[in-house]
């Protein structure tokens, strides 16, 4: 009887190893190959001075071998992650442009207050700010720069008060110790 139940399990085996195959096989290799790449992006944006061009090439692999039907949310976080390495490039105008287009995305399909939008928002808020930052210290008109400070503020203030009116400052003096280590990363890279 026991060596009946073992033939059966040994013949049953590659049906099985058959079914994994032409099933959730792929995709779990594509998620294991993700997870790899993820790990090598986390380590070059550890670096010293790291190469965000580099690591945004890293995450468009990334989103390029992960499977069609992976979860929309992990996709979502890896533009968010792209925009935030080009943030850190001082790549204003395009992480802008894909920030508010992202914004709109999550906020349709997660809602206003979800933490993927919040998320977004932060960012798209920070990228406001150093724009603002870029273009006055570049000496532009105040009508220049006036909408990017404004666009900024409001962006901040939504956030604050969807979870506790207070935070306001919070996010804005948070943001500028963020912009402030950029920036002097960007200066001292130039040098």
């Amino acid at each position: 009887m026991i060596r009946k139940s073992l033939v059966l399990l040994w013949m049953l085996f590659p049906v099985g190893v058959a079914a994994y195959h032409f099933n959730e096989g792929p995709d779990q290799m594509a998620r294991e190959r993700a997870h790899v790449k993820l790990r090598e992006i986390e380590r070059l944006s550890r670096q010293k001075e790291p190469d965000w061009e580099e690591i945004i090439r890293g995450y468009n692999e990334l989103a390029s071998e992960l499977p069609a039907d992976e979860n929309p949310a992990v996709f979502y976080q890896i533009r968010l992650a792209v925009c935030e390495a080009r943030l850190e490039m001082l790549d204003l105008e395009n992480a802008i442009v894909e920030l508010t287009r992202l914004l709109q995305e999550t906020a349709t399909v997660y809602g206003e207050n979800a933490p993927l939008t919040r998320g977004v928002r932060e960012q798209l808020g920070k990228a406001h700010y150093y724009a603002t930052w870029v273009l006055k210290t570049s000496g532009a008109s105040e009508d220049e720069w006036r909408p990017f400070a404004e666009r900024s503020r409001q962006l901040f203030r939504f956030l604050a008060e969807l979870e506790d009116p207070d935070e306001f400052q919070d996010y804005e003096q948070r943001v500028r110790r963020e912009f402030d280590k950029a920036v002097g990363r960007a200066n001292s890279s130039k040098e």
